[in-house]
Parts: C-alpha cells; structure tokens; sequence
C-alpha cells in the first residue's frame, strides 16, 4: 500500500468539497500532530475525525530540524514538519497544495500532488466517475483552494482526455 504524508491543505480542500473520503482509496495518510491541529482548526472534523488519517508525533530532533527547514525553504513551520515525516516514513507522495512547497519537495526529489491530483487519480482509478469527477472539481473550485481558471481548465480537459475513448 502506498504511503502518503499530507500537508493540511489537501485536507480541509477535499473536505470542503465533500470529497475527504478519496483519501481511503489513496493508501495510508499520515500527518504531523501540527498538521492536525491546523486541520482541526479550519474544519469540523474535531468530532469525526477519520480514522484512516493517521496523526504521528515529530521526536523533539525532528522538530528542531523542520524549523531549520522552514527557515532555509520558505516554508511554514508545519510544510516543513511534512517533510520530515514525509522522509521518516519513506513516503511514495507528500500532499500539499502550496506552490512553494511542492517546488521544494519536488526539487528534493519527492513526488508531490495536490487536491486536484487525488481527483484525477481518482478517475485513472475509477474510484469516481467523470460525472462525480465533473462535480468534485467544481465543489473544488468553490472551496478555499485557491488556484486559477487556467489550472482548473487544465484539470478539466485532462478529465475529458481521461475518460473518452
């Protein structure tokens, strides 16, 4: 099973658009306590927390070093605590939906998706069909993920290229 290590956007997007439960299909979710917190802060999630996103706690070492991190990347404390634990679990994918963070990861060599990317695989997945797909990107976009109407075209049109044939 894969292993994923999620920022906090990722979660309160797809939360928003009703579409947290992708996550089930995804592989095994892990966050930082930070992470959590911050969730918990933006969502109604306190007294339904699923119980497949897994919350781990940084060791005293790990924190200090995601605080280097955030000083030396640009990041926000709890981005970097992310990839931490992103490489403490030898994650397959770190989520987020920062620009910043996901150039980061990436030039790291970390393999990074966003909201936008659970739903498209989603549908390579066939976990959702191109309608319900159609109406996760639009509860996405009404969502406080914020992205442009080119990225959201883009995600669109590669739905379309996915499911005709």
């Amino acid at each position: 099973m894969r292993i994923i290590v999620c920022d906090a956007g990722p979660i309160i997007h797809l939360h928003e658009a009703g579409i947290l439960s992708l996550f089930k299909n995804v592989g095994e979710i892990f966050l930082p306590h930070s992470v959590s917190m911050e969730v918990l802060a933006a969502t109604d999630l306190a007294d339904n927390w699923p119980e497949w996103l897994r919350v781990v706690q940084l060791a005293s070492s790990e924190l200090k070093e995601a605080e280097m991190w955030a000083k030396l990347g640009d990041l926000h404390g709890r981005e970097a605590e992310a990839f931490i634990l992103a490489r403490t679990q030898k994650a397959d994918w770190l989520l987020t939906d920062d620009s910043a963070a996901r150039l980061f990861a990436s030039l790291l060599g970390v393999e990074v998706h966003g909201s936008l990317g659970i739903v498209l695989w989603s549908v390579a997945q066939e976990h959702l069909s191109r309608r319900q797909a159609e109406q996760a990107l639009n509860n996405l976009e009404r969502s406080s993920l914020w992205l442009s109407a080119k990225i959201f075209d883009e995600a669109r049109k590669a739905l379309i290229d996915m499911t005709s044939s």
